[in-house]
C-alpha cells in the first residue's frame, strides 16, 4: 500500500515538473517571439525614417534586419521591395516581388510595383498588363487611395505609349470614382481630356464643375476653352472675363481672353455679321499676316508678293470680292510662310485658329 502511496506521489510530482517546465518553456518561448517581433518593428520603422529622408542604403539595411527578426512579414518585403526599386537595383527587387505575386497574386500593391519596375525595365506591354492588376485587383481598406495614385499612373503610362482612345478612357474611369469633393483632381482630368482633344469628355465634366463649383476660376477658365474649342468665341470670351472676375491674377485667363479677342477680331467667317464687317476683319487678317512676313525678313522671290499683300489691305475698296480677295491672300501667304522668310516666323495662335476654321467652311 505504501509503494502505491509513493509510485502515485512521484508520478503526481513529475507530472507537475512537467506542467510547470511545459508552462516555463511557453512563456520562455513567448517572451522570445515578443522580443523578436518588438526588434523587427523597431527596425523597421528606423527604415521607414531613414527611407523618408531620402536614406536608401541605410533604409534597405535596417528593412533586412527588419526581416530578419520577422521574415514572414509582407508589409516588411514590400518595404524592402520599394526601397530597392527606388535605388535602382532592380534585378533583386524583381526577386522580391515575384516571390511576393506568386504568395498573392491579386495583389493590388504588389502589381503595381512589379508595373513599376517594368517601366524602369523599358517593357512597356508588360507594364500596362502590371499597372491594369494594380489597378482593378485587391487594395485593403487603409490605402484605397493607393489606387488613385495607381490608375493616374496608368493614364500616363498610357499617354506615352500613344493610346490616346485608351488614355481618356482610363481618365473618364478615374474621373467617375473620385470623391465629389475632389475639385482639383476633376480639375486635372478635365484638363488632360481638354488637351487631348477630348473636348466631349471635358464638357462633361466641366458642365458638372460648373454646378458644383461656379466661383472657381479654373471652372471657368476650362469652360471658355471648351467653347473656344467649340468655336463659340463670343461665350468663350464671356467664360474668360468670369473667369479673371474671380481672380484677376490668373494668367492662363488673361492669355486666353487676348487670344479670343484677336480670333473675334480677325475671322471674317464668323457668324452674324454685317458685309462690312467681314471686310473690315478679312483686311485685319492680310494685315496682321502682312506685318509678321515682314518681320521675317522675306527672301527676294517673296518680297513683291508681301509688298501687293499690303496694297490691298490700304485699298479702300470695301465690297465683298475684295474681303474674299484679302481672305485668299491671307491664306496663301500665311501657308507658304516658312519658304518665304529668312527667318523662322513666331507662332501667331490667332492667326493658325482663323485659318483652320476658314479652311473647313
Amino acid at each position: 500500500m505504501r509503494f502505491g502511496q509513493n509510485t502515485l506521489q512521484a508520478t503526481l510530482t513529475v507530472c507537475v515538473t512537467l506542467v510547470i517546465g511545459f508552462v516555463a518553456t511557453g512563456f520562455a518561448s513567448s517572451a522570445y517571439h515578443r522580443k523578436r517581433d518588438a526588434l523587427g518593428v523597431q527596425h523597421y520603422q528606423a527604415g521607414l525614417a531613414l527611407e523618408h529622408r531620402g536614406q536608401l542604403e541605410p533604409a534597405l539595411e535596417e528593412y533586412r534586419q527588419a526581416l530578419i527578426f520577422s521574415p514572414d512579414k509582407t508589409e516588411y518585403r514590400l518595404s524592402l521591395a520599394t526601397a530597392l526599386l527606388e535605388a535602382n537595383r532592380l534585378e533583386e527587387a524583381q526577386t522580391h516581388l515575384e516571390e511576393l505575386l506568386q504568395e498573392n497574386p491579386t495583389s493590388g500593391p504588389i502589381n503595381l510595383l512589379l508595373g513599376r519596375l517594368a517601366v524602369r525595365q523599358r517593357k512597356l506591354q508588360q507594364a500596362l498588363e502590371f499597372y491594369q492588376r494594380g489597378v482593378y485587383e485587391y487594395w485593403p481598406e487603409s490605402q484605397l487611395w493607393r489606387r488613385r495614385d495607381a490608375r493616374w499612373e496608368l493614364a500616363n503610362l498610357l499617354s506615352e505609349s500613344g493610346d490616346r482612345g485608351g488614355f481618356i478612357g482610363e481618365l473618364m474611369q478615374l474621373y467617375t470614382n473620385l470623391p465629389a469633393g475632389h475639385i482639383p483632381d476633376r480639375l486635372r482630368v478635365g484638363f488632360l481630356l481638354l488637351n487631348n482633344g477630348a473636348t466631349s469628355e471635358a464638357s462633361r465634366i466641366f458642365q458638372d464643375l460648373s454646378k458644383i463649383a461656379p466661383q472657381n476660376a479654373q471652372v471657368q477658365r476650362g469652360m471658355g476653352q471648351i467653347r473656344f474649342s467649340n468655336g463659340e468665341y463670343v461665350s468663350a470670351r464671356h467664360d474668360f472675363q468670369r473667369a479673371l472676375r474671380i481672380d484677376p491674377n490668373d494668367r492662363e485667363s488673361s492669355e486666353l481672353l487676348t487670344l479670343t479677342n484677336d480670333v473675334i477680331d480677325l475671322d471674317p467667317a464668323l457668324p452674324y455679321i454685317t458685309s462690312a464687317e467681314q471686310t473690315r476683319r478679312s483686311r485685319n487678317l492680310l494685315g496682321r499676316v502682312v506685318k509678321s512676313l515682314e518681320a521675317c525678313s522675306p527672301l527676294p522671290e517673296a518680297s513683291q508678293r508681301v509688298a501687293d499683300a499690303a496694297k490691298l489691305v490700304s485699298s479702300t475698296n470695301r465690297d465683298t470680292d475684295a474681303a474674299f480677295a484679302m481672305q485668299q491672300a491671307a491664306a496663301e501667304l500665311w501657308s507658304h510662310r516658312n519658304k518665304f522668310c529668312a527667318k523662322s516666323v513666331p507662332l501667331d495662335r490667332a492667326l493658325d485658329t482663323v485659318f483652320a476654321r476658314i479652311g473647313h467652311e
